[in-house]
C-alpha cells in the first residue's frame, strides 16, 4: 500500500565533478534515474522527474510512463530548493508524504526507501538518511507541507535544503552498518566507475 506517497527526484544538477549529465550515465544497460525508478516503483503512486533547462529526459522503462511526469527547473542554477518548487504542482494533491531524491543514487535499494517509509509515522514530519554524522536532506521523506515554503526561501535568497526543516519534527535513520555504500551518491568518474564494478560483481 502506497499510502500516499510520491516522489520527486532531482536529476538537473550540474555535475561539474563528474563532467557529464548523471542522470544519463547507465549501469548495466540502465540509466541511474531508470534504476531509481524501478526501485521506488513498489512504495509510490507517482514520480516526478525535474531536469534542468535544456536537459534531455532519459530513457524511461515504458510501463512506467503513465506514473512519471517530467519538469524542468523554471529558473536555471537555483539548486534542489528550485526543483521542490517546480515538482509539487506536478504531484497529485493527496500526495502528502514525498521521498525527496537525487538522481545519482546507484546503490540505494527498495528496502532502504521501505525503511524510510517505515520511520514515517504521525510522530515525524520528516525522514532523512544519515551517514558518519551527516544528515542527507536529499535522501528523505517529507510531509507535503514541510517542501511548500521553498519557493519563500528561495525569494529571501536561501537555497540550501535545511533550510526547510526550521520548526518541523524529524527523524534520522543512519546507513547500514554492513552496507553503508547502499546510501551513497556518485560525483566523480572514480565513484562513476566503482560503482559499475560492484554491479558487474
Amino acid at each position: 500500500m502506497n499510502e500516499n506517497y510520491g516522489a520527486i527526484i532531482l536529476a538537473g544538477g550540474q555535475s561539474s565533478r563528474m563532467g557529464m549529465d548523471k542522470a544519463t550515465l547507465e549501469i548495466s544497460g540502465k540509466s541511474i534515474v531508470e534504476r531509481l525508478l524501478i526501485k521506488l516503483s513498489p512504495i509510490v503512486d507517482e514520480v516526478v522527474v525535474i531536469r534542468a533547462p535544456g536537459q534531455d529526459m532519459p530513457h524511461f522503462p515504458e510501463g512506467f510512463k503513465n506514473r512519471i511526469k517530467e519538469g524542468w527547473d523554471s529558473v536555471k542554477g537555483q539548486g534542489p530548493l528550485q526543483g521542490i518548487v517546480d515538482a509539487l504542482p506536478h504531484l497529485k494533491p493527496e500526495i502528502d508524504k514525498v521521498f525527496l531524491l537525487t538522481c545519482d543514487l546507484p546503490y540505494i535499494t527498495t528496502e532502504w526507501l521501505q525503511n524510510l517509509k517505515d520511520i514515517m509515522t504521525e510522530e515525524f514530519d520528516i525522514v532523512c538518511t544519515e551517514e558518519n554524522d551527516i544528515i542527507n536532506p536529499l535522501l528523505a521523506i517529507y510531509r507535503r507541507p514541510v517542501l511548500e515554503p521553498a519557493s519563500k526561501l528561495l525569494s529571501q535568497g536561501k537555497r540550501r535544503p535545511i533550510s526547510l526543516w526550521e520548526g518541523w519534527r524529524m527523524a534520522r535513520l543512519s546507513a547500514p552498518k554492513e552496507t553503508p555504500w547502499v546510501c551513497r551518491d556518485v560525483n566523480t568518474p572514480e565513484e562513476f566507475r566503482a560503482a559499475k564494478k560492484y554491479f558487474q560483481r
